[in-house]
């Protein structure tokens, strides 16, 4: 017997929150390949509309319009959000499928709006795990910090004035998109990153190693890193953007990253 659980595909909802992981179409689960192939309608924002025409059924939407009206990222993540629940009360048939990068759950803003929203209406939301950045850069990057690993979004990060235990590695996601407050990014970039990266200078020793890493997102992308030391770490900021991770390596043994994945260099 089948149990009736938020990730078994006939456990129906009225909406399934899809990730496709990190990678391109083909990294998508069988789990979420069952779901997309029973949807009436899939919303997505993504690179793959074409293919996502050709292989499913569905009414397929692009939300990248919705996404490119406004500037501000909380409105056009409300809107997004929005546009999906109006399909769900229209469907007529097959479940509702949103359908995003990486885990949708992870730096998703749209899908925890849709949570909320979604739980007020009496509408049933499905979650389908799928593979994080986290999962990519811990390949991508080849750094153990599978034993221990500090995450972070750099906003928050610096916010808060965050004090890491530097013992042990720190992640600090959307590292390209600190300090602003638009969806697409302009004018000085060194201006509005340099702040976190001097926060980082006063809490590391200077030799202590870091990367830029950018994940793949798509099947014709190869994963990029970059490598430096924290004395040298603004030479990472003009190739970042918002899909760029830092990693900071640690001090322990199993995690200092000097001494393995600088040999990469």
């Amino acid at each position: 017997m089948r149990r009736e659980d938020l990730r078994v595909p006939d456990a129906q909802a009225d909406l399934y929150l899809v990730g496709l992981g990190i990678g391109g179409l083909e990294r998508r689960t069988v789990e979420a390949d069952e779901v997309l192939q029973s949807a009436g309608v899939i919303l997505h924002h993504t690179a793959f509309d074409t293919d996502l025409r050709h292989m499913y059924r569905a009414a397929v939407v692009d939300l990248e319009s919705v996404y490119g009206a406004d500037p501000n990222p909380g409105q056009a993540y409300h809107e997004m959000a929005a546009q999906v629940l109006q399909a769900v009360r229209e469907r007529d048939g097959g479940p509702v499928c949103l359908l995003t990068y990486g885990h949708p759950l992870y730096l998703v803003d749209s899908a925890w709006i849709l949570m909320e929203a979604a739980k007020a209406e009496g509408i049933s939301v499905k979650v389908l795990p799928s593979t994080s950045f986290l999962d990519a850069v811990l390949v991508d990057l080849g750094a153990r910090f599978d034993r221990a690993v500090q995450a972070y979004d750099a906003d928050l990060f610096y916010l808060h004035d965050v004090r890491p235990d530097i013992r042990f590695p720190v992640l600090l996601a959307q590292f390209g998109s600190f300090n602003s407050h638009q969806l697409r990014q302009s004018g000085d970039l060194y201006g509005r990153i340099s702040p976190l990266t001097r926060r980082l200078q006063e809490i590391y020793p200077s030799d202590r190693a870091v990367a830029a890493v950018l994940s793949s997102w798509r099947p014709d992308m190869a994963p990029q890193v970059s490598h430096a030391t924290i004395r040298d770490i603004d030479s990472l900021i003009s190739s970042s953007h918002s899909g760029t991770t830092l990693f900071i390596g640690g001090s322990e043994p199993w995690a200092n990253a000097q001494q393995d994945w600088m040999k990469l260099r």
